[in-house]
């Protein structure tokens, strides 16, 4: 992708999550998941629209958000005016040592330029025995797989995957990490897996296609080169949908601070 990742969010940021409710949902899940208790200080670390933030607000967590993309806090600010909200590199964050009891990240870790950067970051800004959880995939994963689901989410897949030959070396956004290996590199403890599951309905193919283009998904189809972008238009306006429904599943990982 060209130029830094902040800046498609910064793009996006008056449609991100408005198509239909998909990281809302998770990040619903997620927060479920990591069930911060009330009163904690909470980070949601690469925050968007607040997919952690409102949950966490409504759990009566004292939250921060924090993102690089300007327009994104700006919505955030608007939406959540009890969260204290920043523009801030994950990487390179501006908040004093030890100062959080909670830091969460959505869909985040996997898209900074340096992903050790960013736990190791999350790691000072933690007081001892704080926890940080995010999403991200380990070859240490138990936990199983979903068992059946819709359809439409392996069509989509597929079809990215398809069309990934076509872009250039560094291309699209993002890259695999190993989160518990990247936990336990930055000095954290007690590392656990769970994961969270969302589902969002689309009523027709243009639904489908104006929800790729509001997020990090943008990222690929714009570093497609013109003929395959435009096929991958039209495949995605072909793509059966059956009922409609995306299933997804998250893996989310997390490591406490040594006290």
């Amino acid at each position: 992708m060209i130029g830094p990742t902040w800046t498609l969010f910064d793009r996006v940021a008056a449609d991100y999550d408005a198509v239909v409710p998909f990281f809302a949902e998770f990040g619903a899940a997620i927060v479920a998941a990591v069930d911060p208790p009330a009163g904690c200080r909470f980070l949601d670390l690469g925050a968007g629209r607040g997919a952690l933030t409102g949950p966490a607000l409504a759990r009566g967590c004292r939250v921060t958000a924090v993102d690089a993309a300007p327009a994104m806090c700006a919505h955030l600010a608007t939406a959540y005016p009890e969260a204290v909200v920043h523009v801030m590199d994950a990487e390179r964050l501006d908040l004093p040592a030890g100062a959080l009891d909670v830091v969460a990240s959505a869909f985040v870790i996997h898209v900074l330029s340096s992903p050790a950067a960013g736990v190791g970051e999350a790691f000072r800004v933690l007081a001892p025995g704080g926890r940080f959880a995010f999403t991200g995939g380990s070859a240490r994963s138990r936990l199983p797989g979903p068992i059946g689901g819709a359809p439409l989410a392996g069509r989509l897949d597929a079809l990215f995957g398809e069309f990934a030959a076509h872009l250039a070396p560094g291309g699209s956004m993002g890259t695999p990490v190993d989160a518990a290996d990247l936990l336990d590199a930055a000095g954290f403890v007690e590392i656990r897996e769970a994961r969270a599951e969302a589902t969002v309905t689309f009523p027709d193919n243009a639904t489908l296609w104006r929800w790729i283009m509001t997020h990090g998904y943008r990222a690929f189809v714009e570093d497609l080169p013109d003929n395959h972008r435009a096929e991958f238009h039209d495949r995605v306006l072909a793509l059966p949908l059956d009922d409609g429904v995306l299933h997804r599943v998250t893996g989310i990982w997390s490591g406490r601070k040594p006290e």
